[in-house]
């Protein structure tokens, strides 16, 4: 036998071998988490105890609940993207619909909950460090799936293969069928809707989010800081889309643009459009 001829696919195989060996991040539960809160929680974001002596400030896979607050830009354009979403003129209505999913959150994990993570990061605009996760609530039920059938939260956000195995896809698209049943009970936010002004107002934000970039683009002083940034401010780079901007969240940390660029969906073009955007530091 030539070995010099086998050798490389003998290399191959084990390089592949090895490849194949390397373990996925396996999802850790905690059953018997308790919700700790504060006035800083959303509904979809939120401190808890996830065993005696280790506290962790969780947000929710999947899902967005409204805004809590409005005292910063960022916190304002949200909710005016979330009110548009659910077809609310006020915004302010919308800011009372995100305290109470926030309150619905405490009731619901006053008895002790399951907790599962793999603890990728989600620090966004979050002053704690946060991370993804699953809630399970004492009866069984899915949280994130909880808060989109009582009208308290929107199918949108960073997702994952879900506990049970449910692919990114199909769990999105159960929580959109959520949402609608939702829309048409009218329940939570969704009672508060304007059927005639639902498109106008999705319409017009997005009208308002295209001349801002038109106007102001990225400030040079504000780039956006890709291993830290929330799932929003990926998307509204330009050449980013909801599902690029998933996957390089999904993907972090980044150490320059060569290691970006390795993001399906992220090519020449948009590298170019974003280069002088983004920062790579913490």
């Amino acid at each position: 036998m030539d070995l010099m001829r086998v050798l490389p696919a003998l290399l191959w195989f084990a390089t592949a071998s090895l490849a194949w060996a390397v373990p996925v991040a396996e999802m850790q539960k905690f059953p018997q988490s308790r919700y700790l809160g504060s006035e800083a929680s959303d509904g979809d974001s939120f401190r808890v105890e996830l065993e005696p002596g280790r506290e962790q400030v969780i947000r929710l896979y999947f899902v967005d609940c409204p805004e809590t607050t409005a005292g910063q830009e960022n916190d304002q354009r949200r909710l005016r993207e979330q009110s548009a979403h659910f077809g609310v003129e006020a915004p302010m209505i919308t800011m009372e619909a995100g305290r109470k999913a926030r309150e619905e959150v405490a009731r619901v994990l006053s008895r002790p909950f399951a907790v599962q993570t793999v603890f990728t990061s989600a620090l966004g605009r979050s002053t704690w460090p946060r991370v993804y996760a699953f809630v399970t609530m004492a009866d069984g039920k899915d949280l994130g799936e909880y808060l989109v059938e009582q009208g308290l939260a929107r199918a949108y956000g960073v997702g994952r293969t879900t506990p049970a195995g449910v692919s990114v896809e199909e769990a999105r698209e159960h929580l959109l069928d959520l949402e609608l049943q939702a829309a048409l009970q009218k329940k939570g936010l969704w009672s508060r809707t304007d059927p005639a002004k639902l498109a106008a107002l999705r319409e017009a934000r997005r009208k308002e989010l295209r001349q801002e970039e038109e106007d102001f683009g990225l400030r040079p002083s504000e780039p956006v800081k890709v291993n830290t940034a929330s799932l929003e401010e990926i998307d509204r780079l330009p050449g980013v889309g909801p599902v690029t901007a998933q996957k390089i969240v999904e993907g972090r940390p980044y150490a320059n643009l060569a290691d970006l660029s390795r993001v399906p969906g992220v090519g020449e073009k948009t590298l170019e459009q974003i280069k002088d955007m983004v920062d790579f530091n913490p």
